[in-house]
């Protein structure tokens, strides 16, 4: 802060540049500690949690789809390849369901405190992406140890496909939390579009393994789908279940892409023409 002296002989303070920027970071900072520290307080397991989640969730999977049923037969890594995408998938939907509270349940806040509603979205955002890093770091650390790995050039791909995950999420969460506020039937909505998303990503199974060109195009274009696919390829060895979603659908892959930008073109716009209304729908 800057501080000038006027004509009148009073004294005026001047922000300086990149003060109110650095407000906002510290408050998102601030709010995605607190809430992330608040989801574990009162367990007896605590952070870890954020580790055993997606481990019983990826011991259930394997247990009815590749034991059982048999998907993915015949693929050594797959057990690999499902355990990365349910990562993947469990930050979506953790971080896409927390976020559109985010606004409602602050009311009393927002009609109490000034200061750039979006930052409720981020600091919810980042919270679930903490949660996302030390679920990345471990998979990551025991497939390579356990050799399942396969590290070469394309894997340098790995971090756009995990910041293009950020960046769709980001923009869902936007978009959500802007019109929960009026639509609460949303909620109910999005737990019903995302089990849909859950069987159409190719999350429990390889993609390759639908037959119908159609279908595969459609899946194709699916963000969710597109992202965990090009992970999967990224990080394990090629196989005949395991491509790129380029070598699948062609230039169409652009496609999930450019709707993973435009998602958060989107939902910022959204968020940004309705939060004037907040504090009075709340």
């Amino acid at each position: 802060m800057t501080v000038v002296a006027q004509g009148s002989g009073t004294l005026e303070a001047i922000p300086r540049p990149g003060s109110v920027f650095q407000r906002n970071l510290n408050l998102v900072r601030e709010l995605s500690i607190t809430s992330f520290k608040l989801k574990y307080t009162g367990s007896a397991l605590g952070y870890i949690w954020s580790l055993v989640k997606p481990l019983m969730l990826f011991g259930i999977m394997y247990l009815v789809f590749s034991l059982l049923l048999k998907v993915g037969k015949g693929d050594i890594d797959f057990p690999v390849q499902l355990l990365i995408a349910i990562v993947a998938w469990t930050f979506f939907t953790e971080a896409t369901s927390t976020a559109m509270n985010a606004v409602a349940g602050n009311g009393d806040l927002i009609r109490k405190a000034y200061f750039p509603r979006w930052i409720l979205v981020v600091a919810s955002t980042t919270s679930a992406l903490l949660t996302f890093a030390i679920n990345t770091s471990l998979v990551l650390v025991v497939t390579l140890v356990l050799g399942h790995l396969d590290l070469t050039l394309r894997s340098l791909l790995a971090p756009l496909y995990y910041l293009e995950l950020i960046v769709l999420v980001l923009g869902l969460s936007l978009l959500l939390s802007s019109l929960f506020v009026f639509f609460r039937d949303l909620g109910h909505i999005w737990e019903i579009l995302s089990l849909v998303l859950f069987y159409g990503s190719g999350v429990v199974f390889p993609i390759m393994l639908i037959k119908s060109t159609t279908l595969l195009d459609l899946a194709g274009l699916n963000p969710v789908a597109q992202i965990i696919q090009d992970l999967r390829y990224s990080l394990v060895q090629s196989s005949p279940l395991n491509h790129s979603m380029a070598s699948i659908i062609g230039p169409l892959v652009t496609i999930p892409i450019v709707i993973s930008i435009l998602a958060l073109v989107v939902g910022y716009l959204v968020f940004t023409r309705l939060t004037p209304k907040f504090a009075e729908s709340l």
